[in-house]
């Protein structure tokens, strides 16, 4: 009598010889889980701003793409490789949806850069006549930039429920609860440079652990795993990061 493992094998057996669309799909369902319980647990940092609904519809087409291009001659589980790709569609989705745009957040991260070199020359926070003139711009341009960008921050919690009630009306969440959309091109800098080389696992709980803020508790249910061996493999990791750069130049400039 056939397991569901065995079920599994052979279903995965006939998709990479045929690349068969109803096989695709039917190993695309098998996975569905793991898509909602990462969109799960990844909501519950971003409620009430973004839902685990939205979160899962935009997890799917990193379980689709991690079906479609897994190769299991890389000797690395699917359940393993399928949830970075997972994470990797949503931090995607959530870049994409972004109400300032690449664009806003360059002249963000300049202005910011700007802004600290000024305090540190002259002692003092610079005017918007000077940070206008130090950033080459006019300064009608530069108080548009600056005006998008200060909105950006600030969103209205239900911008279409009813006006009546200053508990939602009046509400204001930021547009991300991490420091990061500011400096988002540095840290994904940082977080490839640190993590190259890395097992995909490996590289998982580090993004989870140290980008999206999840508990290691919460770790080992996205991995399926107990917590104390999350905990045993990040130390485990740490060790190795540690090794690696004890004795290297970090060449990854801010």
């Amino acid at each position: 009598m056939k397991t569901k493992q065995d079920t599994l094998a052979a279903l995965w057996k006939t998709f990479l010889k045929t690349k068969s669309v109803d096989a695709r799909n039917r190993l695309v369902e098998h996975y569905l889980p793991l898509v909602h319980k990462l969109a799960e647990i990844l909501a519950r940092r971003l409620w009430p701003r973004v839902s685990a609904d939205e979160l899962a519809s935009a997890g799917y087409d990193g379980l689709i793409g991690a079906v479609m291009s897994f190769d299991p001659k890389r000797g690395v589980k699917f359940e393993t490789y399928c949830r970075q790709r997972i994470l990797g569609a949503i931090r995607d989705w959530q870049r994409e949806i972004d109400p300032l745009g690449r664009s806003g957040r360059n002249f963000e991260r300049s202005m910011n850069l700007v802004e600290e070199r000024f305090q540190a020359e002259c002692g003092r926070m610079p005017t918007a006549v000077e940070l206008a003139r130090r950033m080459d711009m006019s300064l009608a341009k530069f108080m548009r930039m600056k005006k998008t960008v200060s909105a950006s921050h600030n969103i209205p919690l239900d911008p279409g429920g009813d006006r009546n009630d200053d508990s939602r009306a009046g509400a204001l969440v930021p547009v991300d609860p991490n420091p990061g959309p500011t400096l988002h091109t540095e840290r994904e800098l940082v977080r490839e440079y640190v993590t190259r080389g890395l097992k995909e696992q490996d590289r998982l709980i580090l993004t989870l652990y140290y980008y999206e803020k999840l508990t290691m508790a919460a770790i080992g249910a996205v991995l399926g795993v107990s917590e104390s061996r999350v905990c045993q493999r990040h130390a485990d990791i740490v060790e190795q990061l540690r090794a690696r750069f004890a004795h290297a130049a970090c060449d990854l400039v801010a």
